[in-house]
């Protein structure tokens, strides 16, 4: 019941940070989610064509006799458009990311100032994040590669048992059912160290490595909230896409702005609660008399009853 309690008052503690913040959250949000958005739509809008051409070319490819012109004429089409569609791509994931990074990095900077009772103007936000944003990027960088890691390790079961069970449908559909479950767990549980990582690389002047190993001194005996924090936002954000997947073939545009929209949100709105989370497991440390490491901290460790 406990748990359950300082879960809610995660919950909540964003809700006091944008109330007493609301034109910085406001300002950081609209741009964020302004740019975000118009990025989706030229991404989207500059890859729907390449789709239906390098589908078209790969049915024609089917039926072209091989070892003719034409087959090859369609083959290095197919591998330029490919190259196209690779490229269109980075660009979206690349812009994508530092969009996250400066949004992620002024939101924790914020909440910093919601605690040590500074009032923030929008100009040294800008000046404090054009500061600040190398150390979260280099962090969110080698979480980035932890995570796909972590993907490959479990891929390796998922393959061996589809190649030995290939015969045993129903024993396969159920082991991998199994293994998706333990992977997401898994999952959600380590990526409680990756978040807080970032927020410590903002609130402490440490970054990579470094910080996710603040991270993990930090989260002992608070895990368990940190977990549920992710559970939830990994929930809604699931709802919202399954929703959007039903309703996409009527309005693929409008329903994917709304989803990313949605989803940039939830990802402010998260690490607004990260913040939180930070404080709180910062003064569990102090309270329980663990060890404190080397720290250029933004605020002060403020009471447990503060969400």
């Amino acid at each position: 019941m406990n748990k359950l309690s300082g879960f809610f008052d995660l919950l909540k503690g964003p809700l006091k940070i944008i109330s007493q913040n609301g034109m910085l959250m406001s300002i950081t949000a609209a741009v964020y989610l302004i740019l975000y958005s118009i990025t989706f739509i030229l991404n989207t809008v500059s890859v729907n064509p390449f789709i239906i051409d390098l589908t078209l070319k790969t049915f024609s490819l089917f039926t072209a006799r091989p070892g003719t012109p034409e087959y090859f004429e369609l083959l290095a089409a197919i591998r330029e458009d490919i190259g196209i569609f690779l490229g269109i791509e980075t660009a979206y994931a690349v812009f994508s990311f530092f969009f996250q990074i400066f949004a992620q990095t002024a939101i924790i900077i914020i909440a910093s100032s919601y605690y040590s009772g500074n009032n923030l103007s929008l100009k040294e936000l800008i000046l404090k994040v054009s500061r600040t944003w190398t150390r979260p990027f280099v962090t969110l960088f080698y979480v980035q590669l932890l995570a796909f890691g972590y993907m490959g390790f479990f891929f390796m079961p998922f393959l061996i048992a589809s190649l030995l069970l290939t015969d045993h449908p129903i024993i396969l559909i159920a082991l991998q059912f199994i293994l998706a479950i333990l992977f997401i767990t898994f999952y959600l549980y380590l990526s409680v160290v990756w978040s807080l990582g970032v927020v410590v690389s903002v609130f402490e002047d440490t970054y990579g490595l470094s910080a996710l190993g603040n991270a993990r001194e930090l989260v002992r005996g608070k895990r368990v909230d940190g977990y549920l924090l992710n559970i939830f936002f990994n929930l809604v954000v699931f709802a919202i896409l399954l929703v959007g997947a039903k309703l996409s073939l009527a309005m693929p545009l409008v329903v994917g702005l709304f989803q990313v929209v949605f989803v940039g949100v939830m990802s402010m709105f998260q690490f607004l609660a990260y913040s939180v989370y930070y404080y709180r497991c910062k003064n569990n440390m102090k309270i329980s008399g663990g060890s404190v490491y080397s720290q250029i901290s933004h605020g002060p460790v403020v009471d447990e009853n503060i969400p």
